[in-house]
């Protein structure tokens, strides 16, 4: 199953406000998390306006993202168009003493996407529930032959991975 990751946080390498999967299949998952830290101007003034929710503690982010892909038997295929997305999200897999929450097996990739603006496609920009199905909508609509845009290597790098099965 494909999964499409947007996360907000707190400026280049700041600290994760929050995280959203969309499954190829439209289901979700959407948390906000207490801000730790001082919160930048640019971020204050153009994300935190869009959290749609109540902040919740890290921990029960985590216990709600893995009863939410728990949902699903696998093989898991995280996707996202910005680097700092993936290490977020992998960053909340993790736990005491460096072990691992599950999914234990995974797959993420990273698309170029050149041409796509998430924020410009997204109905909400700077909220990552609305931008990851922004991104899941222009994935998903290239692999189905329905829109155009993505660039043969993505699509490549996303059949070899999710196999030809999964892929619409």
């Amino acid at each position: 199953m494909r999964y499409y990751i947007d996360t907000e946080f707190n400026g280049t390498d700041g600290q994760l406000l929050s995280l959203a999967l969309v499954r190829q299949d439209g289901a979700h998952f959407y948390e906000v998390l207490h801000a730790h830290e001082l919160i930048v101007p640019w971020v204050r003034e153009h994300v935190v306006p869009h959290f749609d929710q109540e902040p919740v503690a890290r921990l029960q982010a985590v216990k709600k993202m893995q009863k939410f892909l728990r949902k699903d038997d696998g093989p898991h295929v995280f996707i996202a168009d910005c680097p700092e997305d993936l290490v977020h999200f992998n960053r909340m897999l993790l736990r005491d003493q460096g072990k691992r929450n599950d999914p234990f097996r995974y797959a993420c990739l990273l698309l170029s996407l050149p041409g796509f603006d998430t924020a410009g496609a997204s109905a909400v920009p700077h909220n990552a529930l609305a931008d990851a199905h922004a991104l899941a909508a222009y994935v998903e609509g290239n692999l189905s032959g329905e829109r155009g845009g993505m660039e043969e290597a993505d699509l490549a790098l996303l059949r070899n991975t999710c196999g030809e099965s999964t892929v619409a």
